[in-house]
């Protein structure tokens, strides 16, 4: 890929280029200092300058000047990103490379560039939100079979590399039926001691694949006697389609959630998955440039909501198992989660307010596990490059169990750790809180059942 070296100042075309071109002004700040090649991934994997932060933002301010063309090596560098944030928090000048990389990405969608792969999932299922639940129930039984059919070695996984997955990947089950089917649109705890309701925006992952995490939070938070909603009319968040430069799709699903939630309604629209929260709290305003107010500043994750609105001594109150021998944990925090809505504390708030569970830190916590959504998917062996850094992590920290706050980690977490050969579980915080829950209350039906046999 050559560049035009840049000698003089050149008007950028913003009228060949407008969606770049919005960005023109955040481009030049950037002083080309270097700071975030120290902590890009795809940079610190490669070695190579048009894979790292600083790099891409020069390439996009060459097409913008007029000095490099959206050639195929362009698309390719400005793909591999994984949007992790971190060239963000390290940037003196708080250059923002995710929204010129975004725009750049919307650049090459408008021309037509956006690959059939991306576009069968983007507009084909996700946009038509009806249609994910029939065809998860489909992939559930479709995958079932295959599971029992093709053992590890089964010539049938050489089939796999064909839909973009690794044959030797492993990959969640979609579940029989969609979180939202099985759940009323609105729960009532026996106890409204809270005094508290919330809406839930459950998001893709939880509603099709990890239901337990969606189950665990409605009944966390009805235990601290919480009112729930979940709003039948929202759908995907819309992050996979603007991630990948598709911004009127994302456009279009955005207005459906911000039309099927009532914010004024409730305490808080709380999220468990990390990625949603950031497109809730500021991608629906900063980058798809709709009116959020009203609604983004009541975004929470659900974690942040028990700590700030509920309080952890009303979580301390409830009957955790306090006997028995310490279960070891650690967390690892998600890009979107801490670099992009900034919470990080609150999570471990609630870890260590449990009973019966010590906590370690995993050196570089917050450092990106390659997931990225559908990006572990189209750059499967970057991906799995960087998500070896963080095996290594759990592995120094001799945890049995790693938890997080965002679904697309945890389906990374659980294939790296496997294919590291380690026996730890990954779950997200509420269902592991969830979990701890349940064992209490499964041990003090046993005890009364015994009293009341004694008696």
């Amino acid at each position: 890929m050559s560049v035009e070296p840049k000698f003089v100042y050149r008007e950028p075309l913003k009228d060949v280029y407008p969606r770049v071109g919005k960005f023109s002004d955040e481009i030049v700040k950037c002083i080309k200092c270097g700071l975030c090649r120290a902590v890009c991934p795809t940079l610190i994997e490669t070695l190579s300058e048009s894979q790292g932060a600083r790099g891409r933002v020069s390439l996009v301010e060459a097409v913008l000047d007029g000095r490099l063309s959206l050639s195929d090596i362009f698309d390719e560098r400005i793909s591999s990103c994984i949007n992790c944030k971190a060239c963000i928090d390290a940037c003196p000048s708080g250059v923002r490379v995710d929204d010129i990389i975004l725009a750049a990405r919307a650049e090459l969608v408008a021309r037509g560039r956006l690959p059939f792969f991306k576009r069968l999932i983007l507009r084909g299922l996700l946009k038509r939100g009806r249609l994910l639940p029939p065809v998860g129930k489909l992939a559930s039984l479709f995958q079932r079979v295959l599971l029992a059919l093709s053992p590890k070695g089964s010539a049938l996984r050489l089939l796999l590399p064909a839909v973009r997955i690794d044959r030797e990947r492993r990959l969640p089950v979609f579940a029989s039926r969609s979180f939202r089917e099985q759940v009323s649109e609105r729960i009532v705890p026996e106890e409204r001691k809270s005094g508290l309701r919330v809406a839930y925006f459950v998001g893709c992952s939880s509603n099709l694949l990890y239901t337990d995490v969606a189950t665990a939070t409605v009944e966390v938070l009805k235990r601290l006697g919480v009112e729930v909603l979940v709003p039948r009319e929202q759908g995907c968040c819309g992050t996979p389609m603007f991630n990948a430069g598709d911004f009127e799709t994302a456009r279009d699903m955005a207005r459906a959630n911000l039309k099927a939630f009532d914010a004024s309604a409730v305490d808080a629209v709380i999220v468990t998955c990390a990625s949603c929260g950031l497109a809730l709290k500021r991608e629906y305003s900063a980058i798809l440039e709709l009116d959020t107010s009203g609604f983004s500043e009541k975004v929470m994750d659900a974690s942040e909501f028990i700590v700030k609105k509920v309080g952890v001594e009303a979580l301390r109150a409830l009957p955790l198992p306090r006997d028995g021998e310490n279960e070891v944990v650690t967390y690892h925090d998600p890009c979107h989660l801490k670099r992009g809505q900034g919470v990080w504390e609150e999570p471990r708030q609630l870890i260590k307010s449990l009973p019966g569970v010590e906590f370690r830190e995993m050196p570089e916590a917050d450092r990106c596990c390659g997931g990225g959504g559908l990006y572990s998917f189209t750059h499967y062996e970057m991906s799995m490059a960087v998500a070896a850094h963080k095996a290594e992590a759990v592995r120094e920290t001799g945890a049995r169990v790693v938890l997080t706050s965002c679904p697309s980690c945890i389906m990374q977490l659980r294939d790296t750790l496997a294919r590291a050969g380690l026996d730890v579980e990954v779950s997200h915080v509420m269902e592991f809180l969830y979990r701890r829950l349940r064992a209490n209350e499964a041990a003090t039906v046993l005890e009364t059942s015994i009293a009341q046999q004694r008696v």
